[in-house]
């Protein structure tokens, strides 16, 4: 650190001799800017003061309500990811009871979904025989019965 600085030109923080950078604001204290706040009176000293502390205080409160915002968010995303889960869960929930209530076997069934579509797995444990399908969202009302046409068709070739 130049002689004679015991406060940083920048911010206007007291600062150790060795010092190269102000532990406060990060900045270098250089011979040139020590000079030119040894130049400074009480007042501009105070008002460099004042004034750097004001940003300070200004960032730090952008800083708080940006990790604010974004923890709203995460919490937006965490709510909304808990809504479509539960939605994906009902809806794997009334497709399964729909192909359960349309057959008179046994098969084991898995049933899961996505955005866009419902991808149902059918399975005949004895006989080895698994029947798959992926059926769109928009064409559930159709492609159930037909699934469940196609099931009964298998159970009935294989005569589990």
């Amino acid at each position: 650190m130049p002689e004679g600085a015991s406060f940083c030109p920048s911010c206007g923080e007291d600062v150790d001799d060795s010092c190269i950078y102000c532990n406060e604001c990060g900045k270098e204290i250089t011979e040139e800017d020590v000079e030119k706040y040894n130049q400074l009176s009480e007042e501009e000293r105070t008002a460099l003061r004042e004034d750097y502390l004001r940003k300070k205080s200004e960032e730090e409160a952008e800083w708080e309500t940006y990790q604010k915002g974004q923890q709203e968010r995460r919490q937006q995303e965490l709510e909304q990811n808990a809504v479509r889960e539960a939605q994906e869960e009902a809806l794997n929930n009334e497709v399964a009871e729909y192909i359960k209530e349309n057959i008179t076997f046994d098969c084991k069934l898995t049933v899961s979904s996505s955005d866009s579509s419902i991808n149902i797995q059918a399975k005949f444990v004895e006989a080895g025989y698994t029947l798959t399908a992926k059926i769109y969202h928009k064409d559930k009302a159709t492609a159930l019965p037909k699934f469940v046409q196609a099931l009964t068709a298998l159970h009935e070739a294989v005569g589990e």
